[in-house]
């Protein structure tokens, strides 16, 4: 054994100046304060010591995470008993593109009864996130048949979260994983390619087609044209009508956006409305909801005014304005002044 004075003597001989030789070297000094520290920076569950070290690991997680956060799925209720598979889909498919399964089938799941009857509930799976924002600000407490009061839907995002509650519903998830990866890639590059063909030059629905390009719209247009609203003959039966569905759109449209005028063409025989809304968006929103749907047992055409229809009513300087504005004006009082010399 070394003599402890002759030990002291040497550490004595290679001290330095101002240095405490009890205290550890720098390197093994960080290494003991980290361990330290350690558990500063850890959760109570042991899933955190795990990250701690898998520093790369944690990197790869993280996107795992925040896209199982994310809600693509909208809960819809108040269907009426007899709605069919493919009413719901071309209704939701105005907000956006939906997701499909591995046949190319829309994720449109309708919940039965016991009985095996509808249940008037449905889940409908988006490929975005944003399509569930879109649908529930323009669909909710909206009618899947328009002018039918029983076909009101109620839509709220949908609720997971129960299925972390117990055991017994993980077994759902399984089957997910064995998906075939090449059948799975395809299937979202096909989705892919139909949200870009869903989204055109004005930002909203299906892209425009060769019989839609003949009918050049105005994108910045806050004015909608609705068809089919009403027949000539509905006017004459009811004198009221009139007055009662302007209300009745106004009301409706309202829900999109401020509303600043709504005529009525009691002329035309295509039963058409007219909505001028506060900002072009609005009446964008207006046309998704409106275009295709049933209004008293007829189907709404909705599209943007492209400055050059002229639709006629009772009274005076009632056209649209535009560039034949005048003309037509002229017409129509060249018109009066002729009924009036056949009278006399």
């Amino acid at each position: 054994m070394l003599d402890e004075d002759l030990v002291k003597q040497q550490q004595a001989a290679y001290s330095v100046s101002g240095v405490d030789e009890e205290t550890p070297a720098a390197p093994v000094l960080a290494r003991e304060n980290k361990k330290r520290k350690e558990p500063d920076y850890t959760s109570a569950t042991s899933n955190a010591d795990i990250s701690i070290k898998r520093g790369r690991h944690d990197k790869k997680d993280k996107p795992a995470a925040e896209r199982a956060s994310k809600n693509t799925a909208v809960y819809v209720s108040g269907l009426p008993s007899d709605t069919e598979f493919d009413e719901l889909v071309q209704c939701f498919s105005k907000c956006g593109v939906l997701e499909e399964d591995d046949d190319g089938e829309p994720k449109v799941k309708m919940y039965a009864r016991e009985d095996g009857s509808f249940s008037g509930d449905a889940l409908v799976v988006y490929f975005k996130e944003d399509s569930v924002s879109l649908a529930l600000s323009i669909l909710d407490e909206y009618e899947l048949r328009l002018g039918d009061s029983s076909s009101v839907m109620r839509l709220s995002k949908a609720d997971f979260s129960h299925k972390n509650a117990g055991g017994g519903t993980h077994t759902e998830a399984k089957p997910r994983k064995t998906v075939d990866r090449k059948k799975a890639s395809q299937r979202i590059g096909k989705m892919q390619k139909k949200l870009q063909e869903w989204v055109d030059e004005d930002g909203f629905g299906p892209a425009i087609t060769p019989e839609d390009s003949s009918h050049a719209t105005n994108k910045n247009s806050r004015v909608v044209v609705l068809k089919h609203m009403f027949t000539l003959k509905d006017l004459e039966d009811d004198v009221s009508l009139l007055l009662d569905l302007k209300e009745e759109v106004r009301e409706e449209c309202s829900s999109l956006g401020e509303v600043t005028n709504v005529v009525l063409y009691d002329r035309e025989k295509d039963g058409v409305i007219t909505v001028k809304f506060r900002d072009p968006l609005s009446a964008q929103a207006c046309v998704i909801k409106m275009n295709g749907r049933f209004f008293d047992g007829r189907r709404v055409e909705a599209s943007l005014y492209n400055g050059k229809q002229r639709f006629q009513r009772n009274g005076m300087g009632d056209e649209l304005e535009g560039e034949n504005a005048e003309a037509e004006k002229k017409r129509l009082d060249d018109f009066a002044q002729w009924l009036l010399t056949e009278e006399d």
